[in-house]
């Protein structure tokens, strides 16, 4: 039970910070395709503790992510990039990657492509609802943790793209409950949608998909590039690789499992 809530503490510190997706974190931590299939099936009593764990860990981060970018940037955003790049292998079926074909390399280099250009893209922000109403939060709820499932896709990138990412934040800071309800029940729709269409795909384009989501972990690591590059980088983005490799080193074919 401690190990599910310091894994869910992990995914709600991933949640809040741009950047990072909380899918990747779900590969790395090893249970990515049983997650899908039991959200999908409505099997939630063993996530209950991980839920614990991701209350928690997301509302820490509300509190401190400000002050860890502004006085850590560079260790924090080169360790991210160090973890997102040694999460690829993983992603990538071992048994689909064998008999390679053209069609999952074209839809690889497709999800880095729109993440490298589109999703990582900060200055484009949109929203058509008025700003920081209740059907603006459901929806971004929904768009958040639908996307939050894609390893590449940060929820709260999406929820910058939506122009409400400031107001999440100041409405979990200041507890308004109406507007944190509605957040919440889109967040779960988007959830139990999303992880059921993955499911789906999964059984039939394992391939296909494995490599997709490869892309797009590659792509997103465009948020995470300083803008002059030091040693300091190296070395800390180095001990992010580092330390999920320690920690997956007997996980191969992770998406492949269940």
């Amino acid at each position: 039970m401690i190990k599910q809530i310091l894994q869910g503490a992990f995914i709600g510190v991933a949640l809040v910070l741009p950047g990072l997706s909380a899918g990747t974190v779900i590969l790395i931590l090893g249970f990515y395709r049983r997650f899908l299939e039991d959200i999908s099936s409505f099997n939630y009593k063993p996530y209950l503790p991980l839920a614990l764990g991701v209350a928690a860990g997301g509302l820490s981060g509300v509190y401190t992510i400000g002050f860890l970018l502004e006085h850590f940037s560079i260790v924090i955003m080169s360790f991210l990039l160090g973890m997102l790049l040694a999460s690829v292998p993983m992603v990538i079926n071992s048994r689909s990657s064998r008999s390679l074909s053209a069609g999952p390399v074209l839809l690889g280099l497709c999800g880095f492509l729109v993440t490298w250009f589109y999703i990582c893209e900060p200055a484009q922000t949109f929203t058509v609802l008025p700003p920081g109403g209740y059907l603006h939060f459901f929806i971004g709820g929904t768009l958040a943790s639908s996307t939050m499932l894609l390893p590449g896709v940060s929820g709260s990138a999406v929820l910058i793209i939506l122009n409400l990412y400031d107001n999440v934040i100041f409405a979990f800071r200041n507890w308004e409950w109406f507007k944190l309800a509605f957040f919440g029940g889109g967040f779960a729709l988007g959830l139990l949608v999303l992880a059921r269409l993955l499911s789906a795909l999964y059984r039939r384009y394992q391939a296909g998909i494995s490599f997709l989501l490869a892309g797009m972990i590659v792509g997103s690591t465009r948020a995470l590039l300083p803008e002059q590059f030091s040693i300091a980088f190296f070395i800390f983005a180095a001990l992010g690789a580092g330390v999920v490799l320690y920690f997956t080193r007997h996980q191969i074919g992770l998406l492949g499992s269940k």
